[in-house]
């Protein structure tokens, strides 16, 4: 039996290597890297190989970078119909990953809604993006144009510690008009990234005034963070989202030809090339499977899990080390205490814009 699951597959292409920012908590160089786009054949390549050895039933591809749209527009068309064309039976979503400070013009607008769906998914955060004032004023004159454009804006946000010192509620305004807002958990891998870790109470308190804004105001955005607690409740099953549980669904392929399973990881450590993947996927994954397995013996639950009343609902996901020394975990039981007590008005706005907004839950999922 295959160590990775075709039910649902997470495939990153990374198409250009560089970027034109350089972010503190990037798992890349940035703008330290030298542009380089990746070789089609590579893409190619890589897409036939998973095509042939897992053949995914549903599948969201991202198309990423460094920035993804280093690239030019023909050369990510062309990536765009190697997917359609190699994964035919696929129910499939094809979704751009950009920091959005660059032109954005007509052409631009109009790529994004015959190649992608009218989708793109967009990356900020607060104080360690921008070096300048004039890439942040970028960065919303080109959001502002997007979603007057009718293009459906996902927006990603890490949660560390500069959030805090923004007004929540502030935040989500400044996002008006986006589908989802979406609080990533922020991976450490350097002591400049570990240095933004945030305090968890701060955290929780800092979340749940969004939540109680969420809950209490129509907006145009779901939180999917909150949604995966009320999913989870409404269909009594835990939603494993540990790094063993993606791994087991998540490939990625570097502009170098190297090819991983995490996208952070497989840039520091990948496992294999396009070249040894296509010839030898028995051996690609006995090395997934050893990385799985090493993940697996070395987790284990924080103490403050075991006691929590809502383990039943989150099932101890958070990795060990995004924890503190205080009461609160990462996933900010405050939060998932208000979506227990007011289910009914969380279970209607699951219905209402999680179905409707999520790339993941959309019904209309096939791009064919």
């Amino acid at each position: 039996m295959s160590v990775f699951d075709p039910t649902f597959n997470v495939i990153y292409v990374r198409v250009v290597q560089g970027c034109n920012l350089d972010c503190t908590h990037c798992f890349t160089l940035g703008n330290r890297d030298p542009i380089k786009v990746t070789e089609f054949e590579l893409i190619e390549g890589y897409l036939k190989a998973i095509k042939e050895n897992v053949d995914p039933q549903k599948a969201t591809f991202y198309i990423h970078g460094g920035e993804t749209f280093l690239a030019p527009l023909d050369f990510l068309a062309k990536v765009n119909r190697c997917i359609r064309e190699t994964f035919p039976d696929t129910k499939i979503d094809i979704v751009p990953q950009t920091n959005l400070t660059y032109k954005v013009d007509d052409e631009f607008i109009q790529f994004i809604k015959d190649e992608y769906r009218s989708t793109i998914g967009v990356s900020w955060d607060a104080d360690i993006r921008f070096t300048t004032i004039n890439q942040e004023h970028r960065f919303f004159r080109n959001l502002r144009k997007l979603i007057d454009a009718g293009i459906k804006v996902h927006i990603a946000i890490t949660a560390q510690r500069h959030l805090l010192r923004y007004d929540p509620i502030t935040v989500a305004q400044m996002f008006d008009g986006v589908d989802s807002i979406d609080f990533e958990l922020l991976t450490a891998f350097d002591d400049k990234s570990r240095d933004l870790k945030p305090n968890n109470v701060a955290w929780s308190e800092w979340l749940d005034k969004l939540t109680d804004y969420y809950q209490h105001n129509e907006t145009s955005w779901c939180l999917p963070q909150v949604d995966l607690f009320t999913k989870s409740i409404r269909d009594n099953k835990i939603y494993d989202c540990k790094c063993n549980c993606c791994d087991q669904r998540t490939f990625t392929l570097n502009p170098d030809g190297t090819v991983g399973l995490c996208p952070d990881r497989t840039y520091i450590e990948p496992l294999a090339t396009v070249e040894s993947i296509q010839r030898d996927w028995a051996s690609f994954e006995e090395k997934a499977t050893e990385v799985i397995t090493e993940k697996v013996v070395q987790s284990h639950l924080h103490e403050m899990c075991y006691s929590c009343e809502h383990y039943d609902v989150c099932g101890g996901n958070c990795e060990y080390d995004l924890f503190d020394d205080t009461e609160e975990c990462p996933l900010s039981r405050k939060v998932v205490t208000r979506v227990r007590n007011n289910i009914e008005t969380f279970s209607r706005l699951y219905d209402e814009k999680a179905k409707i907004n999520l790339t993941e839950l959309r019904e209309d999922y096939h791009e064919q």
